[in-house]
């Protein structure tokens, strides 16, 4: 039997019943756990299995007597130096010094007083409590020497690392380390605009197998409450589960062995998150424990500012390459654009040569227009405005639309790309965003993989999550630069002899659009010219729902037939077009292309000529720029919309400007418009719009959609 807590066991040995019962009634008043054996194999049993502060002991048993019986216990390393008293009525001096010989302490002859057994006993009891006491501070102190060890560790290895994410990383895989738990969670907040929360994981191998299905059973409340009183808090399984409200999900499993979370905090005390632990590997979670994190904390803190202060500074130096890389890259189309139509005015070419001139200029348009729109969704990300439409898709058929649209590149290139993809994953995500991420990775390893090479583009459901993966055979990635891939303006090579053009924010906006969908993103590269392997992982939105976007062939299907109707609408004879636009080089191409496809059109420049023709002509589609100078072009819709029915108040109308923005786009919905494009647009999407909305004027559908809220944004 185990001693109650305090106690020790003190073990009585004897053949003889009616000994045990007088020995343990005279040894009961010192209040400890009495142990009885019959014989010594008993004895030895007994002894294997606790540990006892002495042993007392008959000398003449059956089998194996008591000398025997200390023999074979001194032969034992555990029980070496453990107190032997004998108990005999033999007086012979040779079992005196036998008994002496065998490593007793003491010799007792029978009849005993009691006092004097209780005296001598007491003795070695309180030995053995002092040597336990002596031996608990000694583990304690090892344990604390340890832990400090490993808390200079952890500082070296949190100084060291390279990035915020990295020191996250390594903060709480030093505080699962130092504190010997399972589990183990840091959330670093940094209260800056667009900038996100930083969170890290840490497991054991006894819950690293179920990191890929579920996150860790670790309490999002409790950090919460840590992180609002900035004060730490330790509490034991027994408290969690009388209180089951402070866990996830409002009565989860109580981590075992209990939770420790303590604050992160900045030097003006504010606080930025915390670190959380649970289920320690032995016993709960100690002062000593509490102790060791609060000094990690203090630690990290600073760690983590000066980290954020060091990327401000490069942050900044960033800032000033990106300007000189955007000047670079914005005036080298735009020379190319301005050089060949000077070229196309000035001399006689053929039509091959014009069609090459113009093919040039549409190439360097499309591209600096892929330029203005990433920088427009980095301003977006910057001031936290990055929105997300997200809905049930088939991820597949986004993929696959995102790769056909850069084979052309990759032909070009004699690359090839091998896609495999399960039709049947869906996620709940915005499919332009997601089109976006994969056609950025996709164009990030046709850039730097060299011709004759192949890129691999994956898309496997993995447990409880979908893994997209981009891979290539080209450059590979430096490990120094690896932790920073992701980094807006980050460039490995932002010389003036750098081989490859780019802002250095496609990967920065890859990683800012999966994390608005809850996923996340990581890059591999074994080393330069080793490749290098994009992944991305999403929540999987749920096995046996119906595809809502069809598989790729129907989505293609789809496209198709699109393509035909609009193709089909572009002939716009028969109407009378409203131009309005103040760029007199604009107005006059919108118009040409309007008029070509034989559109009456009035084009003026500002809102108050566009009144004055509106009312002397009754046109049947207004299309409007929005800034204008006087009246822009929301006072010129909202006048408009003024107006009843029969007298033009219901004009469809089509608002093409270049403020971008969804704002902008609701805010030109709201004021009247019906549609809403952004320049710059191409030709064929203006006609299509114009023709569309004229027909559903026809079929009395705008009027219908004004009333529902279900206006249109055209993508140039």
């Amino acid at each position: 039997m185990r001693p109650e807590a305090g106690r020790v066991n003190i073990l009585v040995v004897d053949d003889r019943p009616e000994q045990l019962l007088s020995l343990e009634a005279v040894l009961a008043p010192l209040g400890e756990n009495i142990v009885k054996a019959a014989s010594g194999t008993e004895a030895l049993r007994c002894l294997l299995q606790e540990e006892f502060a002495v042993v007392l002991l008959d000398i003449n048993m059956p089998e194996i007597d008591g000398f025997e019986t200390a023999t074979l216990v001194r032969q034992r390393r555990s029980t070496r130096h453990t107190p032997i008293i004998f108990l005999t009525a033999h007086t012979e001096h040779l079992y005196v010094e036998r008994s002496y010989s065998l490593g007793a302490v003491d010799y007792i002859m029978t009849p005993f007083a009691p006092e004097v057994v209780r005296t001598k006993v007491s003795v070695f009891v309180d030995l053995f409590k002092k040597t336990q006491q002596i031996r608990l501070q000694a583990e304690s102190l090892r344990a604390h020497a340890e832990q400090l060890q490993r808390l200079n560790r952890a500082a070296l290895t949190i100084n060291s690392a390279l990035s915020l994410d990295a020191v996250v990383a390594a903060i709480t895989e030093a505080a699962r380390d130092v504190a010997c738990a399972h589990q183990a969670m840091t959330l670093v907040k940094l209260e800056k605009p667009g900038e996100r929360a930083r969170t890290a994981v840490s497991l054991s191998e006894r819950y690293a197998t179920f990191q890929q299905e579920a996150p860790p059973p670790i309490a999002g409340r409790l950090c919460a409450f840590v992180c609002g009183r900035n004060r730490p808090l330790r509490m034991t399984q027994r408290e969690l589960a009388q209180h089951p409200e402070w866990l996830d999900e409002g009565g989860s499993t109580p981590p075992p062995r209990g939770h420790l979370a303590v604050p992160l905090t900045a030097a003006d005390g504010q606080n930025i998150g915390c670190i959380q632990l649970s289920d320690r590997r032995d016993g709960e979670f100690s002062d000593d424990d509490e102790t060791v994190l609060v000094q990690l904390a203090q630690l990290a803190s600073f760690a983590i500012q000066n980290c954020v202060h060091a990327e401000a500074r490069e942050a900044n130096r960033l800032k000033d390459e990106f300007l000189a890389t955007l000047s670079h890259e914005l005036r080298s189309p735009l020379n190319a654009i301005l050089g060949w139509t000077h070229l196309l005015r000035s001399e006689p070419f053929d039509e091959q040569r014009v069609s090459h001139g113009l093919e040039v200029i549409e190439r360097n348009v499309a591209a600096q227009t892929k330029l203005i729109e990433d920088l427009l969704d980095v301003s977006r990300v910057a001031t936290g405005k990055l929105r997300i439409n997200a809905a049930p898709m088939a991820l597949a058929s986004v993929v696959e639309v995102a790769v056909d649209a850069i084979r052309p590149a990759a032909e070009a290139k004699q690359l090839t790309i091998d896609v495999s993809l399960d039709p049947a994953i869906e996620v709940n995500g915005d499919a332009d965003r997601l089109q976006q991420v994969v056609s950025n990775l996709t164009a990030n390893a046709l850039k730097f993989t060299r011709p004759g090479d192949h890129i691999l583009v994956a898309l496997r459901r993995v447990g409880a999550y979908v893994e997209l993966t981009v891979r290539d055979t080209g450059e590979g990635i430096a490990p120094d630069f690896l932790p920073f891939v992701f980094e807006r303006f980050r460039q490995a090579d932002s010389t003036s002899r750098r081989a490859h053009a780019g802002l250095g924010i496609g990967l920065s906006l890859v990683r800012h659009i999966v994390e608005a969908h809850g996923g996340s993103v990581m890059a591999e590269s074994p080393g330069l010219q080793k490749g290098s392997t994009f992944v991305v992982r999403l929540p999987l939105l749920g096995i046996g729902r119906t595809l809502l976007a069809g598989s790729p062939r129907e989505a293609r299907a789809r496209a198709h037939a699109a393509l035909s109707c609009s193709e089909a609408s572009s002939d716009l004879g028969g109407l009378h077009v409203l131009l309005v636009e103040d760029d007199a080089d604009a107005r006059e191409l919108l118009r040409e292309v309007l008029s070509q496809h034989r559109a009456e059109v009035t084009a003026v420049a500002s809102a108050r000529e566009a009144l004055a023709a509106f009312v002397a002509a009754c046109p049947h589609v207004l299309v409007s720029d929005i800034a204008m100078p006087g009246e822009d072009g929301y006072e010129l819709i909202r006048t408009i919309r003024q107006r009843p029915p029969h007298a033009g108040g219901d004009l469809p109308a089509l608002a093409l400007t270049a403020y971008a923005r969804k704002e902008d786009q609701k805010r030109a919905l709201d004021a009247g418009f019906h549609m809403h494009a952004t320049k710059p647009i191409e030709p064929a999407a203006l006609v299509a719009a114009v023709a569309s909305l004229a027909a559903r004027a026809r079929a009395g559908e705008l009027s219908s959609a004004r009333e529902h809220g279900a206006n249109e944004e055209i993508n140039p």
